[in-house]
């Protein structure tokens, strides 16, 4: 509880003004009842917090956002840390079963420590796995810093969202009296804020951090909606409609609850139609693989056989019977047995002939037998 009034009163807040004034006025009445407060020991009944049986998406940010604390109990609005988030984001990311991550976003911002960090870690899962986020209700400032980090961002017809921009509460005490001064990016972001007396110096040095921390933040925003720095801060911190988040590139559709959970299902249908398709291609592919060999394998077994061919007929020939070649080949005789064969009919036809050449004009003779059997 302590921990959180100090945000509110002395820590930069990426949050709406009205959001910050009624957490302060909140917190204030459960830190006069102590018993409400749970801690960071949160029970184990927080401890299952991604569990919610409000919404029907993988996870939620719901509700105002912190840096490290976790808390309060179900007598107080929850308190989502980014490492809550973060754990619950590396979970689906490393979960085979789930091929995108659809997370909900409805919250009026948060601490800005951590908060640009954790939007850039999702930015980085979503180049990994898709991560589609929809605004459902409201998303201002820290929750939208998140939610613009999605790989796609819809929100549905009547959702709201924006308040891109910083602030910075200042309490002063003076005679039990409690007197709140903002410091703002943006001439929209306080507005409705009482008015309170400040010197100019504390003024000036409140406005130079706010500045340079919602410098960063129109950076985020427009890195990640592929929009100009100068463009989102030109919005000046003010809420639009559905539609103008829509028209000026800050959300990517318009969709109702039913038609983000058909996405959702579409997605698995979709998988699977993937799937099937590519077991199809390498069936394919492996077919068409085996013809290839066939083909191979005929016009190699046809190539041997004309080289079969040529040889037993030069054989044949040399020994004067060409005449049975052909008929050897046919009848799978190999080089070796065409051999034998055509020796044994030269033989037949005239065993008192031996078939001498001469080479060259010289007296060196040939023996055509011999030569058959020595090829």
């Amino acid at each position: 509880m302590r921990h959180l009034l100090q945000l509110m009163t002395s820590k930069p807040m990426m949050m709406t003004i009205d959001a910050h004034q009624t957490y302060h006025n909140a917190l204030i009445d459960f830190y006069k009842n102590p018993q409400l407060y749970v801690g960071e020991n949160a029970s184990s009944k927080e401890s299952s917090r991604s569990e919610r049986p409000d919404t029907a998406y993988h996870m939620s940010v719901f509700g105002p956002t912190t840096h490290r604390f976790s808390g309060l109990d179900d007598n107080c609005e929850r308190v989502l840390s980014y490492r809550d988030i973060r754990n619950q984001v590396v979970g689906l990311r490393n979960d085979d079963d789930v091929e995108k991550i659809f997370i909900e976003f409805d919250g009026p911002g948060g601490e800005a420590a951590g908060c640009f960090d954790l939007a850039e870690y999702i930015a980085d899962i979503a180049k990994v796995k898709p991560v589609i986020g929809f605004i459902n209700g409201a998303s201002y400032s820290a929750n939208y810093a998140l939610a613009s980090a999605c790989t796609e961002l819809y929100a549905s017809p009547h959702s709201m969202g924006g308040s891109i921009g910083v602030i910075r509460g200042r309490l002063e005490l003076e005679n039990d009296k409690r007197k709140m001064t903002y410091f703002t990016s943006g001439e929209a972001k306080a507005d409705g804020a009482p008015d309170t007396q400040l010197d100019d110096a504390e003024s000036a040095r409140h406005q130079a951090m706010v500045d340079e921390l919602a410098s960063n933040f129109f950076e985020l925003v427009g890195k990640n909606r592929q929009l100009q720095a100068d463009q989102v801060k030109s919005l000046e911190a003010n809420i639009f409609t559905a539609q103008k988040l829509l028209d000026l590139g800050l959300i990517d559709g318009i969709k109702t609850e039913e038609e983000i959970k058909s996405m959702m299902t579409n997605a698995t249908h979709q998988r699977i139609v993937d799937e099937l398709n590519l077991k199809h291609e390498e069936e394919k592919t492996e077919m068409s693989e085996q013809v290839t060999q066939l083909q191979a394998q005929v016009e190699s077994a046809g190539q041997v056989q004309t080289d079969l061919l040529n040889q037993v007929n030069q054989l044949a020939k040399s020994a004067g019977v060409a005449d049975i070649a052909a008929q050897l080949v046919v009848e799978g005789e190999s080089l070796e047995g065409a051999k034998a064969k055509i020796k044994t009919e030269a033989a037949k036809r005239d065993e008192e002939i031996s078939l001498v050449g001469s080479l060259d004009n010289d007296d060196d003779s040939y023996d055509m037998l011999k030569l058959i059997e020595e090829a």
